[in-house]
């Protein structure tokens, strides 16, 4: 079978849990043998390699602006599609492209994330934009894929749309090693660790705020950047404790590296389904703080601790500091629930199945 990856800013994985998922299924789909085409943003990748572990690379311009970037490049790629291709399209902001595709007889497997347009980066109109896009999704034809029972739940209340729940996987850190975090002059289990996208609605403002009011001696890491968005980061660096250290993005031997040895991993996002990056730091067996949140209980279980506010978190993570065993047994606890309930190899089986029946009359 043909598979086309469309929506996304390509791979390799280089931004978000969108490009993160991309990569796995893809390679793990070319393994059992079929063929897979990833549409990547041409200004995204200094070098454009046409293969990526197996997989078929095309390279595209986009609109380089905020509102416009995701849905320029996604209706760019279309006319590149073959006939007779499953097509895979991450983020509900594509649902135009996705209803023209509809329109010309084609179903596709579209994952809709969550209620992005509960996202503080986005304006009245972006707002307003994006929750049209998830009526047209619900309207449409194609698959409807949610990575939560959260998203499922919110789908068939608000719009009586039934859709297909697949998570994201995640593996353990291939490298625990020390070196890049020692280039920031960091010790295993030293530091507390956020990671993602520096924009409002991931909170690292509250991360950081509740580090300050903690008093923990560790430092507080923040792994992560954002286009768009220098305002909220100078507003970061600004309100920031004197022990906080941004390391911008980081992927592949570093980011693993920062996971594997973090004391305490926060998770601070306010929206969302399933967030990638909490699953990936179930499977480093790292002791989890995370916001209290429909999703965020559904993934972590039991097997982390909860917060609401910064002077929450600062409680917590007072308390959670100072109990090594404690952190070691959650910890464990999150590796196991990771490994029994979010291996890639699951998740990438569903979205065959899925894209098989796309292609179905």
């Amino acid at each position: 079978m043909d598979i086309a990856f469309i929506g996304t800013r390509g791979v390799p994985a280089s931004y978000s849990g969108f490009e993160t998922c991309v990569e796995q299924v893809g390679r793990r789909l070319v393994a059992a043998g079929h063929g897979v085409t990833v549409f990547c943003r041409s200004g995204h990748y200094r070098t454009h390699s046409s293969e990526y572990r197996g997989m078929k690379l095309e390279y595209l311009p986009a609109i380089p602006q905020k509102h416009l970037e995701t849905l320029s490049h996604t209706a760019l790629s279309v006319p590149r599609i073959r006939g007779g291709t499953a097509i895979v399209c991450m983020g509900v902001g594509n649902a135009p492209v996705v209803r023209l595709l509809e329109l010309r007889g084609h179903r596709t497997v579209f994952n809709v994330d969550g209620a992005d347009w509960q996202r503080e980066k986005w304006g009245r109109f972006a707002s307003w934009y994006l929750q049209r896009c998830e009526r047209l999704a619900a309207a449409g034809r194609s698959i409807v894929l949610a990575d939560a029972g959260a998203v499922h739940r919110y789908y068939l209340e608000v719009y009586g749309r039934e859709t297909e729940v697949v998570p994201y996987g995640a593996d353990p850190p291939a490298d625990a090693g020390t070196d890049e975090i020692e280039k920031w002059s960091l010790k295993p289990g030293a530091y507390t660790l956020f990671v993602g996208r520096l924009v409002p609605e991931n909170g690292a403002h509250d991360y950081l705020e509740g580090v300050r009011l903690s008093g923990i001696q560790a430092s507080a890491v923040v792994v992560g950047d954002a286009a768009y968005a220098d305002g909220y980061k100078r507003t970061l660096r600004a309100v920031a404790p004197a022990n906080a250290i941004f390391t911008g993005y980081q992927f592949g031997a570093s980011y693993q590296q920062f996971s594997s040895h973090a004391g305490v991993y926060v998770l601070a996002a306010t929206v969302g389904g399933t967030h990638p990056v909490l699953v990936e730091q179930m499977a480093a067996g790292n002791a989890i703080l995370a916001r209290e949140t429909e999703s965020n209980r559904e993934v972590l279980g039991d097997t982390g601790r909860y917060w609401s506010t910064p002077a929450d978190l600062a409680a917590q993570l007072r308390t959670l500091w100072a109990e090594v065993d404690e952190r070691r047994r959650l910890g464990e606890a999150a590796r196991r629930r990771a490994a029994e309930r979010y291996s890639w190899d699951a998740v990438t089986k569903r979205y065959l199945e899925l894209c098989v029946k796309s292609l179905a009359r």
